[in-house]
């Protein structure tokens, strides 16, 4: 094989690497038992429910403390509130600054409703990476006269570890191919 067609090929083969897209299903997350009053975030935006319970977050040390760190809490700041829209009674949109991820390398984004302190009426779940947005559906709701959701809290974790960025890998497999192309035509 000349060294033009292995360049060709290896360059192909990159750009087909980095325009490969692959389509990505989602299904609702629940936060709580089915017989409890619940909600629902994407798995696309959501990793996992931290937890759900009656009263208040932020600032609420009965409750915040399962975030926080005291005692066997998972180590998580309160950092801020979320901004958050209603498309329909129960459901909506939430949002914040996505720049909060260069500080936090993970962000829990909580949920409060005013349900009169009837179970359950807020909800914690752990961000996938890099979300700021997303839709909420509250499923269940406490019928006899809640006033839906009130706020967002943010909890981040630590700061993020340096991570190379996929432009860097890339360029450091280009060097690595062309020096093996070098040495295979020095030796040849």
């Amino acid at each position: 094989m000349s060294l033009k067609s292995t360049c060709l090929s290896a360059a192909l083969l990159a750009l087909s690497a980095f325009t490969y897209v692959q389509s990505a299903s989602a299904t609702p997350l629940l936060c709580q038992e089915v017989n409890k009053n619940h909600m629902y975030v994407d798995d696309s935006q959501v990793s996992s429910c931290l937890g759900a319970g009656v009263g208040n977050i932020n600032g609420n040390p009965n409750n915040d403390a399962f975030l926080t760190g005291e005692g066997a809490g998972l180590g998580l700041i309160s950092i801020g509130e979320g901004d958050f829209a209603k498309t329909g009674k129960y459901t909506g949109t939430f949002s914040f600054d996505g720049s909060l991820w260069d500080s936090w390398s993970e962000i829990a984004i909580g949920f409060k409703f005013g349900t009169g302190n009837q179970a359950d009426e807020w909800f914690v779940y752990m961000l996938n990476p890099l979300i700021s947005s997303g839709s909420w559906l509250f499923s269940e709701f406490d019928k006899k006269g809640g006033q839906g959701l009130s706020h967002i809290t943010l909890y981040g974790r630590s700061p993020p570890s340096e991570v190379p960025e996929p432009g860097t890998l890339a360029l450091l497999g280009v060097g690595l191919l062309g020096a093996g192309i070098a040495r295979r035509r020095k030796q040849v």
